[in-house]
């Protein structure tokens, strides 16, 4: 059974996990109609309202963090596909972005936090579920869709909460090489030339692989190298993915 923490508002649902996360249990997570401050990967901020569905899940000790933000990911995936009747197809903008129709649908966010000898793990985890294509452009998010522009249904919101809570405390548990391969299945930008921007600013290369680490394995003029996920972002050749 997931246990759950209902929010009207909170300034982000990761931070109610950092706040609480000695006295609550492996696997709570916690949603809000709204939140205020969230956050997304490399600072970028992220408000919710009601057609948003924000949660965080608290990972105590998971097993091989390195690769945890991958093994999420599949997890939304499975938690989306078992929404609808004939699944959509959802795939994986590595690291961790959801594209449904090409449109980033879902945005993850994972933070340790140590104490002591113990480390814990909050995932933060934001779908788009109901706004609409005229929203994005007043947001400006040409990239970005929901679950009913990209598939023309919305799942019931605490049906896709609870499945997701389940779906991620698999996952965490399962080791990286035993979903290696679907991970790579996964990646809608594997196989292509991207624009890998970090701060000292983009380069182009080949996405040829990804390394057991879940690092991405890029070959350009140089010879290979990888990109981890913490330093970098990594965009198509001529545009988003």
């Amino acid at each position: 059974m997931v246990n759950v923490i209902y929010l009207n508002v909170t300034d982000s649902t990761n931070n109610y996990l950092k706040a609480h996360c000695s006295e609550l249990s492996d696997g709570t997570t916690v949603t809000a109609e709204r939140q205020s401050a969230g956050r997304g990967r490399r600072g970028h901020g992220w408000s919710t309202n009601a057609e948003m569905l924000p949660l965080s899940v608290l990972l105590k000790d998971p097993p091989e963090r390195e690769t945890l933000t991958a093994r999420v990911g599949l997890a939304v995936c499975d938690a989306i596909g078992k929404m609808y009747e004939a699944p959509p197809k959802i795939g994986i903008k590595w690291p961790n972005d959801i594209i449904a129709a090409d449109r980033k649908v879902c945005g993850i966010l994972c933070e340790s936090v140590f104490f002591g000898d113990n480390v814990s793990v909050i995932c933060g985890i934001g779908v788009n579920l109901s706004q609409s294509e005229e929203y994005f452009r007043n947001e400006d998010l040409p990239h970005a869709g929901s679950l009913l522009t990209t598939t023309g249904a919305v799942p019931e919101r605490d049906r896709l909460l609870r499945e997701i809570a389940a779906s991620v405390a698999r996952r965490a548990k399962m080791p990286f090489s035993e979903c290696y391969e679907e991970y790579k299945s996964s990646l809608v930008n594997l196989g292509k030339t991207v624009r890998i921007i970090g701060a000292n600013g983009e380069r182009t290369a080949f996405a040829e692989d990804v390394a057991q680490n879940g690092f991405l394995i890029c070959r350009d003029e140089n010879g290979l190298f990888e990109v981890n996920s913490g330093e970098v972002s990594v965009r198509g050749e001529n545009g988003y993915i």
